[in-house]
């Protein structure tokens, strides 16, 4: 048992950075907190510049270190959070990036993800492995039987990296490429170059991994003509990913768990259980169930990944996501319609119904079940009566609604039965109006823990498992914290009201054509 009872836990959202220090009761006793700057040099690019996200992030983990008023070397260990999908690759002899980070919800590569799906070769490749799961009954050929690759998957937008970024292909045959996702780069910058790694929740996101026979997916990386020397060694969720360099916060600390973002917040909810299930309104909306011992398949958008790896204890899980759900609420303030997201709870309240208005929330496109990237944002059902207040409760019900399709997707799709109640977290959370309706339509009790922020917590829980803090799950159980639980209530209109909303999302399908 370690005598350094702290934890220093840092989490890469899609918009923030924050760093929280936690004592050995869970309770945060320092924050720091940045925007994250990422740039939209084209319509579908979004990008984050490495060296902006190095400085944002030690400033986060210095600011909460320096608010909690612990001694740097009473930080047991560090734990990084991050969201998945985000990569860039860079030499490893002059340590210099070939390209910013391709953010996860970038779609640069739509055009050369559909040509792979329409290719006669990887139809072919579906085909037989719809043989061999007949024949064999095997999961694994199951899921490549269905199979289409996204633009959202890594492994798509690292061959454009490959076919339009000067000098990756000629240094990658000279073996001197290194690829990673955010925390693979982060522990690479934090270890001076020693440490390369990754952990199975961050890889099994990225099309680059078969989860199925638990190694690099060689099928996929052969027909794509991608080389495994860039890749990273896979390590243990909670475990040792190296010591971090004593310039950065004073003294060396060990970085003890590396884990994705939405992983993470599972973990922090305490979701262990075959069937438990959390709902975070970020960002996005994402949807995740704890699948046991046994991977899903992949199914109208819901995709099987790994949850963590702690020693031998492998979680799987089934996500599928919305990308937008907080940049709605934003964009609603940007628009006048309100002065802050607190209000909007009040405003939708303040009207008995949307007034006929609806919302589609396809900013950058409709996630699963419609995986539709050429969809567009409307704002249908105008007339001079409409009122901002409706406007409002539109974009606040459209949340509710794309949440509903998640559910119903993972509830047919994960093949478990889910649990009773689903647990909540993330910014979008504190919307009571939006928590209350997602029970009515779900039929099923929404759980509100006080602390929001699970991502960090649950990267917390596994670095402190790793540096001895906490001996076992069964206490972080105990040190959950319940703010508050949504009943659902007879439904009159809102089953009729997503319906009709579910009509006016057709009229975005398919709207842009290049």
């Amino acid at each position: 048992m370690t005598d350094k009872r702290f934890i220093l836990a840092i989490d890469i959202g899609t918009t923030t950075i924050r760093g929280h220090v936690y004592d050995e009761k869970a309770e945060l006793i320092g924050q720091g907190l940045q925007k994250l700057e990422f740039s939209v040099p084209e319509r579908g690019h979004v990008e984050i510049i490495p060296d902006v996200l190095w400085s944002q992030f030690l400033a986060v983990g210095r600011e909460a270190i320096e608010d909690s008023k612990v001694p740097a070397d009473q930080i047991a260990s560090i734990g990084i959070s991050t969201q998945r999908a985000t990569f860039t690759t860079w030499n490893k002899r002059t340590a210099c990036h070939y390209h910013n980070f391709i953010s996860w919800n970038d779609t640069r590569a739509a055009q050369f993800t559909d040509s792979v799906n329409r290719a006669i070769t990887f139809r072919g490749l579906k085909a037989g492995a719809r043989v061999v799961k007949w024949v064999t009954g095997s999961r694994r050929y199951e899921a490549a039987s269905v199979l289409s690759f996204t633009p959202q998957l890594v492994i798509m937008r690292l061959c454009w990296v490959l076919d339009n970024i000067n000098g990756v292909r000629e240094d990658l045959q000279k073996g001197e490429v290194l690829f990673g996702t955010i925390d693979t780069w982060l522990v690479w910058k934090m270890t001076k170059g020693k440490v390369h790694a990754t952990d199975l929740s961050n890889i099994s996101c990225t099309g680059l991994y078969d989860l199925y026979v638990s190694r690099w997916n060689s099928i996929h990386m052969s027909y794509l003509g991608l080389p495994s020397s860039l890749l990273p060694e896979i390590r243990d969720t909670s475990g040792d990913f190296g010591i971090c360099d004593p310039v950065l916060f004073g003294v060396e600390i060990p970085i003890k768990a590396v884990v994705g973002d939405q992983q993470a917040a599972l973990f922090g909810q305490c979701c262990f259980r075959s069937g438990d299930m959390k709902i975070t309104l970020g960002t996005g909306a994402f949807t995740v169930v704890n699948t046991g011992k046994m991977p899903s398949v992949p199914a109208q958008g819901a995709y099987p990944l790994i949850g963590w790896k702690i020693k031998d204890d492998i979680c799987y899980i089934t996500e599928c996501n919305q990308s937008d759900c907080g940049t709605l609420v934003d964009w609603g303030q940007s628009m006048g319609y309100y002065n802050s997201p607190a209000e909007t709870d009040g405003e939708a309240r303040s009207v008995d119904d949307n007034g006929g208005v609806y919302f589609v929330p396809a900013f950058k496109g409709l996630q699963a079940p419609i995986n539709d990237n050429c969809a567009c944002a409307c704002l249908i059902g105008l007339t001079p009566r409409t009122k901002p207040a409706h406007v409002t409760r539109s974009l606040l019900e459209s949340v509710v609604y794309r949440v509903k399709q998640l559910y119903e997707v993972q509830k047919k799709e994960s093949r478990v039965k889910l649990n009773q109640v689903i647990r909540v977290d993330g910014g979008v959370s504190r919307n009571e109006f939006i928590l209350q309706m997602t029970a009515n339509l779900l039929g099923q009790p929404i759980e509100r823990p006080t602390n929001l922020d699970m991502s960090c917590l649950g990267a917390a829980f596994l670095a402190g498992l790793a540096s001895g803090i906490w001996k076992n799950k069964e206490e972080l159980q105990a040190l959950r914290k319940k703010d508050a639980v949504f009943e659902p209530k007879p439904i009159t209109t809102e089953e009729k009201e997503f319906r009709t909303w579910e009509r006016a999302v057709k009229r975005g399908l398919a709207w842009y054509t290049s």
